[in-house]
């Protein structure tokens, strides 16, 4: 990864900018090719990350058969959720001898302690697997972050929004071309996913193979405790900010989400608020009132939300975009063990206010175009 320093005219503070541009198409060059008079407007010096020079070529290669081909591997990665178990339930059907073994995995999948360890089972072989490249050029994350964390620390990263699936998250984590090791450095990002998903079939094993662990308490508070820069990426508004998810909408469920904050305190991990330019743009909701009441009702019954989306040509196809993930300076906590109801108040607050600064601050930039941030 090369970040250099770019030198505005000016005498203000200098920022750290990979020169490397990283778009597949005009418009994403041009949201991830700022200038420095731009990125000097923001303020102090944030560090920039893109991918790496191999994937910034691939982004940018014309040939409509190779376009094809990345648009087909990116549409693939984001139907992973139903393509691996439906296949594993097609062979459970139509190939007898495999009914017993598939049986006893399907059952291992609900007791596996994997599942609530902290730390799951992360493979960097499939981390460095060639086909990454071809998906990361499709998207083409930038990183921004305001301030480098110091290793020492376990961390607890605030993520939003949601989106549908979760895409540009999956898209940092399971590739080490996404530049995140670098923009992290020395710090093992593990995202907290639903515990039901934690249980899906297959679709698991690439889950834990990439460092997912599950949202429950007793995952979080053990990855935690291992420290040695072990963190926790949650996505705060959940399943249900998911049924927010369209082009230009900026809902975020977070007014009464605390308990991340909790954590947090009880274990002595500063909060950094992360947000992801782009996240939910990739697919489009459907919508409509009969729809929504549906999914809002099967929301609440199942935890478990179910959004109808789209993306191009009316089918599963994500939109080519360039997300770009800011990641806010840190809010340090006083560990203890029964943190007060004022304590979490007073965290979550300051945790708004820093959500919505580095919102307003690069949404110019990242995010012409994108609502007013809105807490529900």
């Amino acid at each position: 990864m090369t970040v250099t320093t770019v030198q505005p005219q000016s005498e203000e503070p200098q920022v750290a900018v990979n020169v490397q541009t990283s778009g597949a198409d005009k418009t994403d060059e041009a949201l991830h090719s700022p200038s420095p008079q731009k990125l000097d407007k923001c303020g102090a010096d944030p560090l920039i990350f893109d991918a790496g020079k191999d994937v910034l070529k691939l982004s940018q290669h014309s040939s409509r058969t190779y376009r094809a081909f990345q648009t087909a591997l990116a549409t693939l990665f984001a139907t992973l959720i139903i393509i691996l178990p439906l296949s594993l339930l097609l062979t459970f059907i139509y190939v007898s001898w495999s009914r017993i073994p598939i049986a006893a995995y399907v059952a291992f999948c609900f007791i596996d302690p994997a599942i609530d360890d902290g730390i799951g089972r992360q493979l960097e072989k499939v981390r460095t697997l060639g086909i990454w490249k071809h998906i990361n050029a499709y998207f083409c994350v930038r990183l921004v972050v305001e301030q480098k964390l110091d290793p020492a620390f376990s961390y607890i990263f605030g993520v939003s929004p949601h989106g549908i699936l979760c895409f540009t998250g999956q898209v940092l984590m399971a590739s080490q071309d996404s530049g995140i090791d670098d923009a992290l450095e020395g710090i093992t990002f593990h995202t907290a996913a639903l515990h039901h998903v934690m249980k899906v079939p297959l679709f698991r094993e690439y889950l834990l193979s990439i460092g997912v662990i599950s949202s429950s308490r007793n995952s979080i508070r053990r990855c935690l405790a291992r420290g040695g820069g072990h963190s926790v990426g949650i996505i705060i508004g959940g399943a249900k900010e998911s049924l927010y998810t369209n082009r230009g909408n900026r809902r975020l469920i977070l007014k009464n989400r605390k308990g991340f904050v909790r954590e947090a305190i009880m274990a002595g991990a500063p909060l950094v608020p992360v947000f992801v330019f782009g996240e939910n743009d990739i697919f489009q909701q459907l919508d409509h009132p009969l729809l929504a009441r549906l999914q809002r009702w099967l929301q609440h019954k199942m935890k478990f939300a179910i959004p109808v989306f789209y993306g191009r040509f009316g089918f599963f196809v994500p939109r080519r975009t360039s997300p770009a993930v800011v990641f806010g300076r840190p809010i340090f906590v006083e560990k203890a063990q029964s943190p007060s109801f004022d304590d979490i108040n007073k965290t979550h607050a300051q945790y708004l206010a820093e959500l919505h600064r580095i919102y307003n601050k690069y949404r110019p930039i990242y995010d012409p175009k994108g609502d007013d941030l809105v807490i529900i």
